[in-house]
């Protein structure tokens, strides 16, 4: 995914998300304003983003009161960036 934002890259953005979503930013990457900034601007990772947080939304609702141990947080958390980056492969592949 792409857009005219020549400062950000979308895949670090959607990297990113989820630390965004939780406030869990950390110095090493985009701050919260580069992200912010750049989801007003590129469609595409807008929607990603609302996509995710109408997920997470819904999750809560559903699970208000039963918390997920953190090792499963951590193996969900690892599957999602791999389907992510094996989607990100496929997509320049498409497009090349």
């Amino acid at each position: 995914m792409s857009c005219d934002d020549d400062d950000v890259d979308c895949t670090e953005v959607l990297d990113r998300v989820y630390a965004f979503l939780d406030r869990e930013l950390d110095d090493r990457a985009l701050s919260y304003e580069e992200i912010e900034a750049h989801l007003h601007d590129c469609g595409g990772c807008l929607s990603m983003y609302d996509l995710e947080r109408a997920v997470r939304a819904v999750l809560a609702r559903s699970c208000a009161c039963e918390h997920a141990p953190e090792e499963l947080r951590t193996k969900v958390l690892a599957q999602i960036r791999e389907v992510r980056v094996q989607v990100s492969e496929y997509r320049s592949e498409s497009a090349g």
